[in-house]
């Protein structure tokens, strides 16, 4: 299985906001995240870049 890490962007800086994730969601200016022990978190924000390869992805935050 194939889970990201997903971080939030701004500026320079790069922070780690979640592991584990299974499902990326955008909508209405937010970007929904669900892991795979069914946690899941929702933050304002637009989606930069999903990197399968390094198990990641990335996330401008609004």
């Amino acid at each position: 299985m194939c889970e990201l890490a997903v971080y939030t962007l701004k500026g320079e800086a790069r922070e780690k906001l979640m592991e584990g994730v299974v499902r990326l969601v955008m909508q209405d200016g937010k970007v929904l995240m669900e892991g795979i022990f069914g946690d899941s978190k929702e933050i304002e924000g637009r989606l930069a870049e999903v990197n399968i390869i390094a198990q990641s992805a990335d996330i401008i935050l609004a």
